[in-house]
């Protein structure tokens, strides 16, 4: 039997312990466990082959709504080339959230997830380079790349999970994009998952044994990421460059394009106890694949960890994502800092004499330097849009500590703004967001006062 085959039953056990958001509108104020809560959950990741018929190597009429009822399974779903029959693929799908169906070819990135649990800040990227129109891949066809959700397992714990589809194919174009598909995504993950636990899944069109592909350094090596199916199935032996490992000759100990990536965070401790090719569970009454790729599953088991927890975001969709978190020290900041115009421009959060900051470098600058005992009790913002066609930027900030000393700027909206109130024994001591020359969206990482 190969490691990690063992079927893993442990049940839930955070749900009993985590309470229901609480607070009035237009407040942020959750009470949390004050364990540290264990579970379990199954995810899967698959190609569904939706592309329309006619260019189809599969049979998606037939078989997409064959595969619907068998995803609810499954706690957190990746597919892939979800085009032209999403309402077959969703027909009998029971799990209550999921990111937006983009369309069909050419408009759709073929991309969704689905989950259990609830599903926060969908964001898609396009890869910076694809190569091939109607021949290497055809990649072009379609508007490629990844998406990013943040999707909370329990209440103030999330796990960021990536779905990707990187350019395919192997002539000397295709690789070269597909290198700087996998640098890209790195970096995003680098940036926006900062100290967060990550699950990466998707159809990578890469291989261990392929020379050309770089996702080993570019990716695993640089995000800090475990493969499910180096650890669990191949004892952590990694292929050298050669022939491909044929799924048909080797059964589970051959490699496919999908892959399952994931690393703990901070506050969220990840261990992957079980991955499986599914090479029968997704097939026809005679036997077929009901795609032309395998699904592929991990059981992951978790322990949340009472230090640090975060929140949702506030704001609009531009900007690029940051995260304080893997910044942040066992000791509460020293002081905290704010730049605001018209608009917020910069945060920044000093650790241990360092100081973090995410923005632009315009606006009046304002530190508050806490006091010993000092520390934030709660943060309020305001949204606004820059122009009547703009998207939504954070226009307005005030900081407000447990001595009643409170920094503000910006331009305040009452019918748009949002309190983060730190729950008790907790204190506001990190951003997450997104930003560019502005501060676009804003969040906040509490920290267990000790």
């Amino acid at each position: 039997m190969l490691k990690g085959f063992k079927r893993i039953s442990a049940v839930l056990l955070a749900a009993a312990l985590i309470l229901a958001m609480t607070g009035a509108p237009g407040n942020m104020q959750t009470v949390y466990a004050d364990t540290n809560a264990t579970g379990t959950f199954k995810v899967l990741s698959y190609n569904v082959g939706g592309l329309p018929a006619i260019i189809s190597s599969s049979s998606p009429a037939e078989y997409t709504i064959q595969i619907s009822p068998l995803l609810n399974d499954y706690d957190i779903i990746n597919v892939q080339e979800d085009f032209a029959y999403n309402s077959e693929l969703t027909r009998y799908l029971n799990l209550p959230y999921a990111t937006d169906f983009t369309g069909n070819v050419p408009f759709g990135d073929g991309m969704m997830t689905f989950s259990r649990f609830p599903i926060y800040m969908e964001t898609r990227v396009g890869w910076d380079e694809t190569h091939g129109v109607f021949t290497e891949g055809s990649d072009q066809l379609t508007p490629k790349g990844f998406s990013y959700t943040a999707i909370e397992i329990a209440d103030g714990y999330f796990v960021d999970v990536y779905n990707l589809h990187t350019d395919a194919d192997c002539d000397e174009g295709s690789l070269a994009a597909r290198r700087s598909n996998m640098n890209q995504i790195a970096a995003y993950i680098n940036s926006r998952s900062a100290g967060r636990a990550v699950i990466v899944m998707g159809d990578t069109n890469s291989r261990y044994t392929r020379e050309g592909d770089n996702f080993e350094t570019a990716v695993l090596e640089a995000c800090g990421l475990t493969d499910c199916w180096i650890d669990l199935v191949m004892d952590g032996e990694v292929p050298e460059d050669g022939d491909a490992l044929m799924v048909h000759e080797l059964g589970q100990y051959g490699e496919v394009v999908d892959k399952i990536w994931y690393r703990s965070g901070k506050n969220v401790e990840l261990d992957a106890t079980y991955f499986e090719l599914l090479m029968t569970q997704f097939t026809d009454s005679e036997g077929n694949q009901l795609s032309d790729h395998y699904p592929i599953t991990a059981t992951f088991s978790y322990t949340l960890l009472p230090r640090y927890l975060t929140t949702d975001t506030y704001g609009g969709g531009g900007g690029t994502g940051f995260s304080f978190l893997d910044s942040m020290t066992e000791t509460l900041p020293e002081s905290v800092t704010i730049s605001t115009g018209s608009r917020l421009d910069r945060v920044g959060f000093c650790y241990d004499g360092t100081t973090v900051f995410a923005g632009g470098n315009g606006g009046s600058t304002q530190t508050l330097t806490f006091a010993p005992g000092e520390y934030i009790t709660s943060v309020t913002v305001s949204k606004a849009k820059k122009s009547w066609f703009g998207t939504y930027r954070i226009s307005y900030i005030s900081v407000t500590t447990n001595f009643g000393n409170t920094i503000s700027g910006g331009s305040y909206q009452s019918n748009a703004s949002m309190t983060f109130a730190a729950p008790e024994g907790y204190c506001v001591a990190g951003f997450i967001g997104a930003a560019a020359d502005e501060i676009d969206r804003l969040g906040c990482v509490y920290q267990l006062i000790e």
